[in-house]
């Protein structure tokens, strides 16, 4: 393979990548600063460590493809699942000769080890550590750029990338940002009167009222 064509893409969004992935840096800068005079934010350095790794190789394998590929017709269809295995023979079934089977032993079961997770409090970053603000004025003027409110138009599946950092120095999305889509009504509103069925519900109405009798239809009043 030449050099050439293990370059990376020449395009804005690549270089927005490329800006990101300083963005990235230059905040582990400030964290690992800010570390030793927070303890709470000691304790979540090695989360928020692996959160900005894969952050950042999200937003370059966005930034490679904007445009969602979507599944080839004409790929084949995944292989069928295995066949689930036979059921044991019965006991009467078992030969002769054959060792009796030795008690299962009981498994020992262990609790869920509980979800590690990092705060999702408004600006909780920024307050934890105020060493990191300069590092989300930086996002700040990355997510302004005219390049970013092209690319977001173009894959919106990278707002779930930059969503968290919004809620970690507590900025506010862009205009840009897709809204959710508006939730179905429950029910569907009633149709149209038909003036045909009225009509028919008001005759059957009046012979209710004056009996087979006294009801003359309107043909009658000629």
């Amino acid at each position: 393979m030449t050099a050439a064509a293990a370059s990376p893409p020449t395009t804005s969004a690549w270089a927005l990548a490329e800006r990101f992935a300083r963005f990235i840096s230059g905040l582990r800068v400030a964290m690992a600063a800010a570390a030793g005079h927070h303890p709470a934010l000691l304790n979540l350095a090695a989360r928020l460590w692996n959160r900005l790794t894969e952050a950042a190789e999200r937003f370059a394998a966005i930034a490679a493809h904007p445009l969602a590929r979507s599944r080839h017709p004409a790929e084949p269809a995944p292989a069928p699942a295995e066949p689930a295995p036979a059921a044991p023979l019965p006991a009467q079934a078992a030969p002769a000769d054959a060792l009796p089977a030795a008690p299962a032993k009981a498994l020992r079961t262990w609790p869920p080890a509980p979800r590690r997770t990092l705060p999702r409090t408004y600006g909780w970053l920024a307050r934890m550590a105020p060493e990191t603000v300069p590092s989300g004025i930086e996002l700040a003027h990355l997510l302004a750029l005219p390049e970013m409110t092209a690319l977001l138009a173009t894959a919106p599946r990278l707002w779930r990338v930059l969503r968290p950092f919004c809620r970690m120095f507590a900025i506010t999305p862009p205009a840009t940002a897709p809204q959710a889509p508006p939730t179905p009504p429950r029910r569907a509103p009633n149709p149209a009167p038909n003036p045909a069925r009225l009509r028919r519900r008001s005759e059957a109405a009046a012979v209710r009222e004056h009996g087979p009798q006294g009801y003359r239809p309107s043909f009658l009043n000629r």
